[in-house]
């Protein structure tokens, strides 16, 4: 179409294509704060040249130009990037759920301090020598039994919140199971929506951010990239479940029509996953040594108590001991009940009360039975141990968060919506609306003269 209307209609696409640009700059600006969003873009071409005609043309030589059309809205997206995140985002998963536990681990020790099982054990065993200078000193007895219930209940507080933090482990991992089923559900129909879109000729930009967004929620409960997982979602993974064989737990996926499972070993398993799935081993370890300190404080204690060598493993009638144990339930250690009743039936001589202050010195049995060391070496490599592991945790932690921030960061370079930017394009495609406009005016105006000015 050439002359005036051709004009006309150029300007007009020329408006059309502006005004889609503004629409998609508002859309930006007011998903700027929305997670997983990706800016999006107006891609745009010139419209086909009107007519093909040659140099004897009345046109003239070459061709007219017809406007400007609005070809797609993409989104702006690098995929290398999101493939690096995920690639790094199982390894802080599975280090964050560590950096969780530890750090409560931590917490619930509470060492050194004056109300931790080591200041508890320090107090239990100076209360026997100060008791020694004075066997039959009621005030010194009643010190002692206090000292002695203050540890057993000390111990027992603390393996009864160990043994808590496991259980919150275990529930965690059967949480990040459900999340990641729902997630796989989700990918399910949003697969289907996308699909629909597609097959419309358009872009299901805001859909494919959804995916993306549950992707990378995904990646940090396990690792994408295993080769397994990688066959189970390009076969249509559709469930995940925590399966034990052989006393060992592993992660059963199941894929594919007709359906189809796969165990992947706990050692090849990422991600919170492998996280939750140690973390459950390494509180039960811990809590097995208090169980084991508790054992070891009572059979000393008690042989000593009664004149016997201190790793006698003969059971003692409970009348006869001071400390009780019972590792099933809780507490785990308590105090004979007639001694708390009546602290002045602790019958001690000197000799007892000496031997009683020194058992700290002593070497006895304590978890490993072909060992022996004092209960305060005992109870100290737990917590040397425990600092260790608790300060790579948080040096990992550190670490690779550092990584996945950066490699966000490189992504949201990309992706990112900057207000400044759509600001300053949105003023630009005002700019051009309003030439597209004045345009159509000025065609208005000579159309005006060319039909309205021959009734003159």
């Amino acid at each position: 179409m050439a002359g005036l209307l051709g004009t006309l209609h150029s300007a007009g696409s020329g408006m059309r294509v502006s005004q889609t640009s503004i629409q998609t700059a508002s859309h930006n600006i007011n998903n700027m704060n929305t997670p997983g969003y990706s800016r999006q873009r107006v891609e745009q071409k010139a419209s086909s040249a009107y007519s093909y005609p040659g140099y004897n043309s009345k046109l003239g030589a070459g061709q007219l130009g017809t406007g400007v059309e609005a070809t797609d809205v993409i989104r702006m997206r690098n995929t290398f990037y999101d493939f690096q995140f995920r690639s790094e985002s199982h390894n802080y998963g599975e280090i964050g759920v560590k950096y969780e536990h530890y750090t409560n681990m931590e917490k619930i020790f509470n060492e050194p301090s004056d109300t931790s099982i080591s200041a508890s054990i320090a107090n239990f065993f100076s209360s026997w020598q100060e008791l020694s200078k004075n066997p039959t000193d009621v005030a010194s007895k009643d010190i002692v039994v206090q000292n002695s219930k203050y540890l057993a209940d000390k111990i027992s507080n603390i393996k009864e919140k160990l043994d808590s933090l496991s259980s919150q482990a275990d529930k965690k991992l059967n949480d990040d199971v459900k999340e990641i089923n729902d997630m796989l559900n989700q990918l399910k129909e949003l697969d289907k929506q996308i699909k629909i879109v597609q097959g419309s000729g358009k872009s299901p930009n805001d859909l494919m951010d959804e995916r993306d967004k549950i992707l990378d929620d995904l990646s940090f409960k396990m690792n994408l990239g295993n080769d397994d997982i990688k066959e189970a979602f390009e076969g249509g993974l559709s469930k995940v479940e925590i399966t034990e064989t052989g006393g060992k737990k592993q992660l059963t996926l199941t894929y594919g029509d007709p359906a189809k499972t796969k165990d992947i070993p706990a050692d090849k398993i990422s991600g919170e996953i492998k996280g939750s799935l140690e973390m459950i081993d390494k509180v039960k370890e811990y809590s097995n040594s208090l169980t084991e300190l508790a054992k070891g404080v009572a059979k000393g204690v008690n042989n000593v108590l009664n004149g016997r060598d201190i790793n006698d493993t003969t059971d003692l009638p409970d009348d006869k001991k001071l400390f009780i144990v019972d590792d099933k339930n809780n507490p785990i250690i308590k105090v004979n009940q007639d001694l708390l009743d009546n602290p002045r039936d602790l019958n001690i001589t000197t000799e007892i009360a000496n031997q009683m202050y020194h058992l700290k010195d002593k070497k006895i049995k304590i978890g490993n039975p072909e060992e022996e060391t004092t209960i305060d070496k005992f109870y100290n490599n737990v917590i040397q141990k425990l600092g260790n592991e608790t300060q790579e945790v948080i040096r990992n932690e550190k670490n690779q968060s550092k990584i996945l921030k950066e490699i966000d960061n490189l992504r949201l370079n990309v992706s990112g919506v900057s207000l400044d930017e759509e600001m300053v394009s949105l003023i630009q495609f005002q700019h051009a609306y309003n030439a597209s406009a004045k345009v159509i005016s000025t065609i208005d105006s000579l159309l005006d003269v060319v039909i309205n000015g021959l009734k003159r």
